[in-house]
């Protein structure tokens, strides 16, 4: 759910700046340019200098999301807007052991540096970007870390005080 509150906030974020881009770029075709640019439709009447343009949005937009995690995770408590809303945080882990049923002790539970943040977000949006998504190894690993979080010593858990 985390996941799909960020995805909207950042759609907007992605649409508002496309569209301010055609603007002030006078393109007057704001639907062709927004089906192929903010939806990224292709069909056979894509050029390849369209397909170009849109790898280039694809990439900066990629950046754009990790800029986003990267900022949230490092300088606004250790959550995303749609992590926070479902009390949630992500914090440093070398360790974590089950104490109880859904009860994980986390060592050292620290803030996150922006090293660590920039890692975390590198790892987790490009391999979205190249059709690997590594949220998926959650279901592999113990108490539910991705791959990316492993590598980059993290892991997601409830805010003190959210039941």
């Amino acid at each position: 759910m985390a996941e799909m509150v960020d995805f909207f906030i950042l759609f907007f974020i992605k649409a508002t700046i496309v569209l301010s881009i055609m603007h002030l770029s006078g393109i007057k075709d704001i639907s062709k340019f927004a089906m192929h640019y903010i939806i990224e439709e292709i069909d056979e009447d894509t050029s390849m200098e369209d397909l170009q343009k849109m790898m280039a949005v694809a990439l900066v937009y990629r950046l754009l999301v990790c800029f986003y995690e990267i900022i949230c995770i490092w300088g606004a408590g250790g959550a995303t807007p749609g992590k926070f809303l479902l009390g949630l945080r992500v914090v440093t882990c070398d360790t974590s052991v089950l104490i109880a049923p859904s009860r994980v002790l986390v060592i050292p539970s620290s803030n996150v540096s922006i090293t660590t943040s920039t890692i975390r977000a590198l790892i987790k949006n490009f391999s979205i970007a190249s059709f690997f998504p590594a949220f998926i190894t959650l279901l592999f690993f113990q108490h539910n870390r991705t791959a990316y979080d492993i590598v980059a010593g993290t892991i997601v858990v409830k805010r003190n005080g959210v039941r």
